[in-house]
Parts: structure tokens; sequence; C-alpha cells
């Protein structure tokens, strides 16, 4: 997140000087909440920040700014879900409260790519000594394989998290990276499937051809999300056969395949 104060004076200071941005219902709003935040008065900067948020000139990295609100609140999944539908290029502080969201939300493996970028990048010892924390405890923690319960952990979490597609998909993908860690496979066609259901339905149809696409065998569910992803993409050549092994094999899917083979209605 840029610093708060910093942002005080650019949007005083932007283009169209102090008088345009007083005239801004949206900018005092806007205003309005990063003092609240800087206050430590996180209720009062959300409330602020969600104005701003229905506005239709909100600023597009306005997830710098409400994200960390609501992480400060404790408000982990919100705070994700508006990290995950940002369209601005977060800056170091906002990436160093992505991970921490993470990592708050249990999702390890995703917070260690985020601090160890981090690293990575050497942005300072105050960045980098936290990241270096971060990652080190991450480390320690998965020196013995996850269990079948942790697994199922993830599992239960994205169900709970359901309602917001884009969160699911960050644990499920969170529980296929720790189950690739576990001495055993543990419900590893279950997450893939879930995975590729929740990815089609956000839009995220080639990640579904990615991890499914390769597969030599697929259950029904697997092969129907596949041929959806592939129909999605519009390829047809890809997705006719998969359609048509479902409806003659004639399971719970046949019905479905069928109607995306029919030829569209005059």
């Amino acid at each position: 997140m840029r610093s708060l104060v910093l942002c005080v004076l650019v949007i005083s200071l932007g283009a169209g000087g102090p008088a345009r941005a007083d005239s801004s219902t949206t900018t005092r709003h806007l205003l309005a909440g990063v003092q609240a935040f800087q206050n430590g008065a996180y209720e009062e900067a959300l409330v602020e920040l969600r104005v701003v948020a229905r506005a239709a000139d909100a600023p597009a990295d306005l997830a710098f700014y409400l994200g960390p609100t609501l992480y400060k609140l404790g408000r982990y999944r919100e705070a994700l879900a508006v990290f995950l539908g940002s369209s601005a290029a977060p800056d170091e502080l906002t990436t160093l409260y992505v991970g921490e969201t993470y990592y708050q939300l249990g999702l390890y493996r995703k917070a260690r790519v985020v601090f160890a970028g981090l690293h990575a990048r050497g942005l300072g010892p105050v960045i980098d000594e936290a990241a270096v924390r971060y990652v080190a405890a991450i480390d320690l923690a998965y020196r013995e394989p996850p269990t079948a319960q942790a697994i199922d952990a993830y599992i239960a979490q994205a169900r709970d998290a359901a309602r917001d597609l884009a969160v699911s998909a960050e644990i499920l993908e969170e529980a296929r990276a720790v189950e690739a860690l576990a001495t055993a496979r543990h419900r590893h066609d279950e997450i893939a499937i879930a995975l590729a259901t929740t990815w089609n339905a956000i839009g995220r149809a080639k990640d579904t051809i990615g991890m499914l696409g390769a597969k030599a065998a697929l259950p029904v569910e697997g092969t129907w999300q596949l041929a959806r992803a592939y129909r999605a993409t519009g390829d047809d050549a890809h997705a006719r056969p998969l359609l048509q092994k479902l409806v003659t094999g004639g399971g719970e899917r046949a019905r479905d395949a069928a109607a995306l083979l029919a030829p569209p209605s005059p």
C-alpha cells in the first residue's frame, strides 16, 4: 500500500488543483478514510472507503486502502477478495499486506511465494526482514509432510468461502499445493475437480485445461469440466469428443453434454 501520508498529498495536489479535489465527494470520503486509517479508527475508515467503492469515480487503486483496512479489522477473507479483485498493480507495502492476509488465512504456500518475491526484490531492511521471518516460519512448519486432516481443512474452508469464487479458488489452489507435499495422495481428484469447477465459473478455463488436459483418464465430472473449458476457449475439436463420450456413457452429465452438443436454435 502506498504511504497514506503521501496519498493525501498526491490527491490534494494532483491534476486539477486543491479546489477541484475539495469539490469531489469521492475524494473527500477517500481522504476521510485515509485519515481514519492513520488514526487507527479502522471501522470508521471502512465506512468511508465503502462509500468510495460504490462511487462511479472510485480510484483503480482503492484496494491499496480498503484491503489493509479489512486486514486490520481481522476480516481476512474479505481483504483477500478485495486484493484479488483489484486491477491496479500493488506496490511493495500492499504486497506485504497480501502476503500477511494469505498467512492469516492459513494459505501458507501462497504466502511463501509472496514473501519470497519481496525478499528477492531487496526493498529495504523493514520489508526484507519481515519477508525473511515469514519464509522461515513457513519452511519450518513444512519440515514434516502435511497431514490428511490439514488437507481436509482446506477443502472445508473452500466450501465455506464458496460465495466468493475467487477466494475459494485460492484456497483450493493452496489445497492442491499442500496435497502435493503429502506422503500420499489424499482427495487428489476431488481437489482438482473442485478447482476446475471454480476456475470455469470465474473465467479461468485455460487453467482448467492446463491442469486436466494432459490427464490420461478422468472421472465423469472431470471430463465434463474439461469439456466445458475447451468449449469456453472455442476449442471445439477437443470439446466434442469429450462431450460425446459423456453422452455415450449415459451418466449423470450425459444430458448436460447432449445440450452442449445440440446445434443452437435458429
